[in-house]
């Protein structure tokens, strides 16, 4: 619910003008939950703003319980999270966007304590299986108990963490970081694993439907993406995904080693597998990828490490035929230049071969690491599970479920290779599509209110503060003489706690809007003056339009030349001097909440005497 007081005088929002009128619009709940761009771009909807605040007060201990209660795994996903947040936020219009990955690091590193939840009582009768102890499994089976079900998961990886622990380096995301958060979090909370296990071998789907009263399939997508070229049955040719899952369960020994190494890929697989064959001896290693640095779905600062590494880049190349010797082992890559064709519908452009542009690349190991996709034969076809043509499961759209009743699937398995933050996401909205089908009822819907601050205090440098710089091991001490340890020290070492509360003061709190009390307002234009972004105007109301040029405000002749005042949400920076300024109190700040019903059990899980604050 809004504000009811702020709803009936709703301020007007202005974006530019043009031709002399001005595009505005009447803010709704939509309005306002897609003016905090941070917490409306994660899948998971984390309340970053919120946690930020916190963070920059010094209180880690209440952002930490915050964002668990969102994203289930902070202090893993404030390492490896594929950050959708930090590409809309706003303080990237004034310099560059806040850190909002670490700072959710941060929110674990400095925490008192682990904050082992007391573990939830089972009150309902039905069991659940989950197939698959990853990202959308952990959080679904997360869910499920809180509302006091009985979870059994089953994972065929002899650790629990899926992707996290088979696909992810250790030098990226540290184990006892992943016991604290997976193992142990989810023995207090009474989740039962099943490791080693692995489902179509060991226990068949149909037995888990007739033992469970709903199953959940969330095994990822563990089949390699194969390149279709000659030579992939050489030695000294693996795929990353299981190459890495070599090294990451200790067997490093197992893993191909090559002193020239030619990585086909360009997403973070194919950077773990180029910086871990560093660590592991190699002396000159490639990433090959058919499109331009542009379109390589890695972010800036993972580019950055690359190029400290010392790691070469091939653009628009791809493979034509991986070439080998008599003994039948990897010699060098043919590769063929590419040019970019016209834009698609969804305005990609294709990668198109560049005839007689062929040239050769001596190597001893080609790891190829350009996709997955999902495995659907451990399951017998007479059980009747629908099969999409691009070979994921199909589910309903809203419960989740598949063609077949109780059998539930989601996070990569249906929607294909993606990042850790949208399988948590797929694991909340699957958990709620598993309760709503056994009971009924439709889980608590989220709700929205404006709340009114008394006190609105920013630091007065906020807006200049540089952006921090992740602190980071120097290249000298990355890797040495021992393989074991070069492949298990941490990169990044993580801000301090003085970094993390000054980086945390950068954010311009997207979720705290100026709200103007019409009943009150004199237009006596004060704020407009005050305002140091002069996103504050007064304006006839003959000048205004609605969006996109329609004509949304009948405004009567007489009153034509009547003023009223317009807010540019763009460029406000959340300084509050207009709130001060205003004589007669009619500008007041006001935080949109967007919070879940249910969040009251995550507060007493951790045995706090007071709900986290607002």
């Amino acid at each position: 619910m809004m504000n009811d007081k702020f709803q009936k005088n709703a301020d007007i929002r202005f974006a530019e003008a043009s031709d002399g009128a001005y595009p505005t619009e009447l803010p709704d709940t939509d309005w306002f939950r897609t003016n905090i761009p941070c917490q409306y771009t994660c899948p998971a909807h984390t309340d970053v703003s919120n946690y930020i605040g916190l963070v920059a007060q010094g209180r880690f201990d209440e952002a930490y319980l915050l964002n668990r209660r969102d994203n289930v795994f902070p202090g893993i996903l404030g390492r490896i999270c594929a950050r959708p947040c930090e590409s809309t936020c706003r303080r990237g219009l004034i310099d560059k966007t806040i850190r909002i990955c670490y700072l959710k690091r941060s929110s674990s590193d400095f925490r008192s304590d682990k904050f082992v939840p007391k573990r939830p009582p089972i009150t309902r009768k039905e069991k659940i299986a989950i197939v698959g102890a990853g990202s959308a499994g952990l959080a679904c089976a997360r869910d499920l108990r809180i509302m006091g079900y009985r979870t059994v998961v089953f994972d065929m990886f002899p650790e629990p963490g899926g992707m996290l622990v088979g696909g992810i380096p250790i030098w990226r995301l540290p184990r006892d970081v992943v016991q604290n958060e997976i193992d142990e979090y989810m023995d207090a909370l009474g989740v039962e694993i099943h490791l080693n296990t692995r489902v179509g071998k060991d226990v068949q789907v149909t037995d888990l439907l007739k033992n469970f009263d709903a199953v959940f399939l969330a095994p990822g997508c563990q089949l390699p993406s194969k390149l279709g070229i000659p030579g992939e049955n050489l030695k000294g040719f693996e795929y990353g995904l299981s190459w890495l899952e070599k090294i990451n369960f200790h067997h490093p020994e197992h893993a191909t080693v090559g002193k020239r190494v030619v990585v086909i890929g360009a997403g973070f697989t194919a950077s773990d597998c180029a910086r871990s064959s560093l660590r592991m001896g190699s002396e000159r290693v490639y990433i090959a990828y058919r499109r331009t640095q542009l379109e390589a779905p890695m972010d800036e600062t993972e580019m950055e490490e690359m190029e400290y590494e010392n790691i070469d880049f091939l653009w628009l190349v791809s493979p034509v035929e991986v070439l080998g010797d008599g003994n039948g082992k990897v010699t060098a890559i043919k590769m063929i230049r590419n040019k970019l064709g016209e834009p698609d519908a969804k305005g990609r452009r294709s990668p198109r071969p560049v005839p007689g542009s062929e040239f050769i690349i001596p190597c001893d190991v080609v790891l190829a690491a350009t996709g997955q996709s999902s495995d659907v034969n451990f399951f017998p076809k007479e059980l009747g599970v629908r099969v999409l043509k691009n070979g994921n499961v199909w589910r309903d759209p809203d419960s989740w479920m598949t063609s077949v009743p109780r059998l539930f699937a989601g996070g990569d398995y249906t929607e294909g290779a993606r990042n850790i933050i949208s399988a948590v996401a797929d694991g909340h909205k699957v958990a709620n599509g598993i309760h709503e089908f056994l009971t009924g009822d439709r889980p608590p819907r989220r709700r929205s209110n404006h709340e009114v601050l008394e006190v609105w205090r920013r630091t007065l440098d906020y807006e200049k503060l540089d952006r921090q710089p992740m602190p980071t091991l120097p290249l000298e001490n990355r890797w040495g003489q021992d393989m074991r340890r070069n492949l298990e020290i941490e990169v990044e070492l993580g801000f301090t706690r003085e970094m993390a509360m000054k980086e945390a003061t950068r954010c311009l709190q997207c979720a705290y809007n100026i709200l103007i009390d019409a009943d009150l307002c004199i237009l006596c234009a004060a704020c407009v003056d005050v305002c140091p972004e002069k996103i504050i105007r007064l304006v006839p109301l003959s000048e205004l339009m609605g969006v996109a040029g329609a004509d949304q405000y009948q405004v009567d002749p007489a009153l034509s030349e009547a003023q009223t005042l317009i807010l540019d949400e763009n460029e406000c920076i959340r300084c509050g001097l207009c709130v001060v300024r205003c004589p007669t109190q009619a500008i007041k700040m006001a935080r949109f909440v967007y919070s879940d019903p249910k969040d009251h059990w995550y507060v007493s899980e951790k045995g706090l005497s007071a709900p986290i604050p607002k």
